[in-house]
């Protein structure tokens, strides 16, 4: 096993791929000793989802966290530590907020409908970056910007579906399986990914001569085929997908 390998689990609850045990106890261990150094009297981390309150010490000395301090650096902890402690800057506030803003799932839809986004900075992948890399492929400025986020990992009957562009009430939302968010997945395929649902949204899908809806027009084609790397990209889907399935089935490396 790699030596990143030691430091995820694939997939963690939500689908997502999340820090391993043995590094979860690490930061444990980090976010005490911190919490401790600006005086807030806690021995034990239980981690917490609650969207409302990021972190608090409650009863028997235990330090509430929420999840998302699972993937915070140093950096990130002592800034937590200052804001609990009453001993933040302004530019520790704007940093705590900015950490969430980039960590924090939202949720889109209700029910079985309901769609968990993780945001654009993954584990290994950041898709922000990603689309940067990408819009000098475009003639012009896409109108509207589409939001990006990772999906939960997901496989399903016919295989995996690598990513969708979806139209939301907050307008266009692309989104990359999770499944893609690892460090043995290239940038490229990546790229290729949130490119081809850049195109989506570029092309629109037209009307066939029978009536039906097609989406991967020759239009389409011809917009995706600007993708430097695209047979390359499409080259290591093919030949990877059995494994990543298989991987995603055994949860584990």
């Amino acid at each position: 096993m790699s030596e990143w390998g030691k430091q995820l689990d694939l997939f963690g609850a939500d689908g997502f791929p999340e820090p391993s045990r043995d590094r979860i106890g690490e930061i444990e261990a980090e976010i005490l000793r911190i919490a401790n150094s600006y005086g807030l009297d806690a021995d034990t981390v239980r981690w917490k989802n609650n969207r409302r309150v990021m972190a608090s010490v409650g009863k028997n000395r235990v330090l509430n966290i929420h999840k998302i301090y699972q993937r915070a650096t140093s950096a990130d902890l002592k800034i937590l530590a200052r804001v609990m402690s009453g001993r933040a800057s302004n530019r520790d506030r704007d940093r705590f907020q900015d950490f969430i803003e980039t960590y924090l799932p939202r949720e889109l839809g209700k029910g079985k409908s309901r769609l968990v986004i993780m945001p654009s900075r993954g584990l290994f992948h950041d898709l922000d970056d990603a689309y940067r890399r990408l819009l000098p492929l475009l003639n012009e400025p896409m109108d509207p910007e589409p939001k990006l986020g990772w999906s939960a990992a997901r496989v399903g009957a016919r295989g995996i579906t690598w990513g969708t562009h979806r139209d939301t009430p907050e307008g266009p939302l692309i989104l990359v399986n999770a499944i893609l968010d690892s460090p043995d997945v290239p940038n490229f395929v990546v790229e290729h990914i949130m490119w081809h649902e850049i195109c989506h949204q570029v092309v629109p899908p037209e009307n066939g001569s029978s009536g039906r809806r097609k989406v991967h027009t020759d239009a389409f084609k011809k917009v995706e085929a600007c993708y430097p790397r695209l047979k390359q990209a499409e080259k290591w889907e093919q030949d990877q997908v059995s494994r990543l399935i298989r991987r995603h089935y055994r949860h584990k490396w």
